[in-house]
């Protein structure tokens, strides 16, 4: 039932950007990160007026990637905020992230005032024109529209499939008064997904499960849509039911146990192609949760596939003899119920071996310091509900692939644009976030130069992020390119860092590492309430598993 219309009396006046904060908080943000130019400041203090925090930066693009994984985490909607020309530019990077990994963001930039925008050239860019290409929906904030575009804005956010939106803001309107209509929760209701609504197709259910009981090769797959707490425990229970092994994406990682005997591995990272080899050895896929984003190859396997998400597989990157539409949970129920218990099972001995085989192949024995041992290190220090991230390049490769998680939403990389620079800032903003659970990113030194004087920021909030640089003082897989195509080695290394004296630059403790032991003893020494800096100078030849 819509809400009885207020009289004039009971209308409230305020600053538009107090309205907005108000919108905001009401939706359960508590945290605006951004790099503020003058612009701006009267949306900040608005912000802060109506009980948000804003969050520093020392860069556009870091602010937006701290924004998303807080969003990402949580699903509540992240906001981030820039001012007009460069700062809009800076944040594209972090917004086109949300965009291609699906998190819910609210992205506000300055702009020109109205009635200079025909007359100015000087920072003068078409900001909506700008983001459209990488958001759902733009908006032009003024007094009279406020309360309408921050609603929709909310709205549109969160709707699958989820992703970012933008909001133009003339420098003249933050403190311009408008008039609250609605309460917040009264105007803000979180539209309904398929997720919460839908009722699974009985005969598409008879459909797979006919197909569930006449192959003998079964294999799944677990995409980022099935990456939450309530559809892990019916991922779980359907695979032991009927002993089908797991394969899951870079973002559904800790979806299913990967201690678990029927895990696998993780597409798309290290030693990918033996996974794919699996897959086209199975005669049936169940495609659970996969968005196509997701994939970074064509798909060419010739078995049949059933696709189960809370969105049809309208976009058919692979072809679907069956599609189960809606929550994950409900669907995989409903395909048990129909398809009964298993008449025979893959053999256990065969999905072991390949298991282990697969171990092994993607953790090379070098004489130097590897990853992979790295990681190893790192996984044995974390408690099973850690918050890690990774950046961009080989060190994505091996963390996606060779650092176990047990948990949904425990891990996050930017996997459908793939910027790096993502690991640090992620990391800040999840530790924001979660205060209470230890957070760890793992970077390249590549990626870790880009966004180092966030570092600064970790120590301002006194974020206790353990920092991992696996450093090879090159863009190693870049380079390895260049040498697979006989190319010379041109534009991929670069000089190597003191990390231990920049990390005394920015007050925390940095240690360097060159051994499993200089590994270890740094992460017993890790801070829980200061960021802490290790450099382990790894052996790079075993990224490349030949």
């Amino acid at each position: 039932m819509a809400p009885a219309a207020r009289s004039g009396r009971d209308l409230t006046e305020l600053t538009v950007a107090r309205l907005i904060g108000e919108r905001l908080r009401a939706a359960g943000v508590r945290y605006v990160t951004g790099h503020p130019g003058g612009e701006v400041v009267d949306l900040i203090e608005g912000f802060r007026e109506a009980g948000l925090e804003f969050v520093l930066t020392r860069h556009e693009t870091a602010a937006a990637f701290m924004a998303e994984a807080m969003a990402s985490a949580s699903g509540i909607p992240g906001v981030c905020v820039a001012t007009l020309g460069p700062g809009a530019t800076n944040l594209v990077t972090g917004v086109a992230q949300a965009y291609l990994d699906r998190a819910p963001l609210i992205a506000f930039t300055g702009q020109l005032p109205a009635d200079r925008f025909e007359i100015t050239t000087h920072q003068k860019l078409d900001l909506r024109a700008l983001f459209a290409p990488i958001t759902k929906w733009q908006g032009r904030l003024t007094a009279h529209n406020a309360e309408d575009v921050i609603d929709r804005a909310l709205r549109e956010t969160i709707r699958p499939r989820r992703g970012p939106v933008y909001i133009e803001v003339p420098s003249d309107v933050p403190r311009q008064l408008t008039e609250r209509r609605t309460d917040p929760q009264v105007r803000y209701v979180p539209p309904r997904t398929p997720e919460t609504s839908a009722v699974v197709d009985r005969d598409h259910t008879r459909r797979a499960a006919y197909l569930l009981c006449r192959a003998n090769r079964p294999v799944m797959l677990v995409g980022m849509d099935a990456n939450d707490e309530s559809a892990a425990p019916a991922l779980r229970h359907f695979a032991e039911e009927w002993k089908i092994p797991v394969l899951v994406s870079p973002k559904a990682k800790g979806a299913f146990r990967e201690d678990h005997p029927l895990f696998l591995g993780t597409i798309e990272m290290l030693g990918t192609a033996k996974l794919y080899e699996y897959i086209d050895g199975s005669d049936l896929v169940l495609m659970i949760g996969f968005d196509p984003v997701e994939f970074d190859r064509d798909w060419t396997a010739k078995s049949d596939v059933i696709h189960i998400g809370p969105l049809p597989n309208d976009d058919r990157y692979y072809n679907s003899a069956a599609e189960l539409v809606g929550p994950v949970s409900e669907s995989i129920s409903s395909l048990r119920s129909l398809a009964g218990g298993p008449e025979a099972t893959r053999a256990e001995d065969d999905v072991r071996s390949f298991r282990e085989s697969f171990r092994a192949f993607v953790a090379p024995k070098r004489d130097g310091l590897t990853s992979q041992q790295v990681l190893a290190e790192l996984r044995a220090a974390l408690p099973e509900d850690a918050l890690v991230t990774c950046d961009v390049g080989y060190n994505k490769a091996v963390t996606g692939q060779c650092l176990p998680m047990y948990q949904p939403k425990t891990f996050f990389m930017s996997n459908g644009l793939s910027s790096m620079g993502y690991g640090l800032a992620a990391a800040l903003g999840l530790k924001l976030l979660h205060r209470e659970r230890e957070v760890a990113c793992v970077l390249g030194d590549g990626g870790f130069a880009m966004l180092m004087a966030e570092l600064e920021t970790a120590v301002r909030q006194k974020l206790g992020v353990t920092v991992i640089v696996l450093a090879d003082d090159a863009l190693s897989q870049i380079k390895a390119a260049q040498e697979r195509k006989g190319y010379p080695v041109t534009g991929t290394t670069f000089g190597a860092l003191d990390y231990v004296a920049l990390a005394k630059g920015f007050g925390i403790t940095g240690r360097e590492a060159r051994t499993v032991a200089e590994v270890r003893d740094a992460l017993r020494a890790r801070s829980s309430d200061m960021p802490t800096l290790i450099a382990a100078h790894v052996d790079p030849s075993a990224y490349q598993l030949g």
